[in-house]
């Protein structure tokens, strides 16, 4: 028996939301560093060693060098964008039916057709996604009796919220902290390594020969999240293309890691770079497809 609509869109939410807050915690232990402090007295790396203040001086200019290399959002003025977010609604209910044919005339997506997402994205957190149903007829919508709407409503909101708090970092370049105390930075002939550790979260970043970040790794609590980003060339630096994740939840077999892939397709709005279409896939869920229409940006 094939789960329902509803359960799949919020399995889904589910492992999504683990892996953004999974990917946002990381993001913020590696940065936790504040520049304008130097490090208390007796500071060790995640090694447990004291770094020599050479090594810690070459890693810093190794750190900038890096990020240097990246499309940042922050140094293009970039404070946050809103559009009008269309959801293939049709293709969501086809993936929860293992591909099965949705009709057009669907009580559901009659129902989904009326309804406007907006988004109001912050590239610093605190985005919001607001879901206003219209009814031209002047007459509620019909109930939603197996809670399906609810769940969608539910899933569109936890996925594009989510959606920021992993991708931001990408763009704004916190993936590559802005200190080295506090780590241990290894180089080597193929790859360079940034690992940290804080409490119950761990962080490997692996670069390769070219500075190029190629995995993303964290352990959070028994959760295992490891991310491989792919990135395009532009005039202002590396910007990040895609993700493919693999999410082992706590206490999880083998047979139970979830596979994600996104890809996002970008516009130019203002001379400023921000999502036009963005892709996701999950392993036994299928694919969910999001226009960016109608959108404004707002400058630092």
């Amino acid at each position: 028996m094939h789960d329902s609509p509803g359960k799949i869109f919020a399995r889904f939410a589910c492992a999504f939301m683990v892996f953004a807050l999974a990917t946002a915690a990381a993001v913020a232990q590696s940065s936790a560093s504040n520049p304008n402090e130097a490090p208390a007295t007796g500071q060790q790396s995640a090694t447990g060693s004291q770094p020599a203040v050479g090594q810690t001086s070459a890693d810093n200019e190794w750190l900038a060098k890096t990020s240097n290399l990246y499309f940042s959002s922050a140094k293009a003025g970039l404070a946050g964008f809103s559009c009008e977010i269309h959801p293939d609604w049709r293709a969501l209910f086809a993936s929860a039916n293992k591909g099965g044919e949705v009709a057009a005339n669907s009580a559901y997506l009659d129902q989904l057709n009326k309804v406007k997402v907006r988004m109001h994205a912050r590239m610093k957190g605190g985005s919001t996604v607001e879901w206003l149903v219209d009814s031209s007829d002047g007459k509620p919508p019909s109930d939603d009796a197996g809670g399906v709407i609810d769940s969608m409503h539910q899933t569109v909101q936890q996925i594009l919220e989510g959606f920021m708090q992993f991708w931001s970092p990408f763009m704004e370049v916190t993936v590559v902290p802005p200190k080295a105390d506090g780590l241990e930075i290894t180089h080597g002939p193929t790859s360079h390594t940034i690992h940290a550790v804080q409490g119950t979260t761990e962080l490997t970043e692996i670069f390769n020969n070219k500075l190029v970040l190629e995995h993303f790794n964290v352990a959070l609590a028994g959760t295992s999240i490891k991310l491989s980003p792919t990135f395009e060339p532009t005039p202002q630096g590396l910007l990040v293309k895609s993700f493919a994740a693999e999410i082992m939840p706590a206490g999880a077999t083998p047979e139970q890691m979830q596979k994600m892939q996104v890809r996002v397709d970008y516009q130019t709005v203002n001379n400023q770079k921000i999502p036009g279409q963005l892709n996701m896939e999950i392993s036994g869920a299928g694919n969910f497809n999001f226009a960016f229409e109608g959108c404004t940006t707002e400058a630092n």
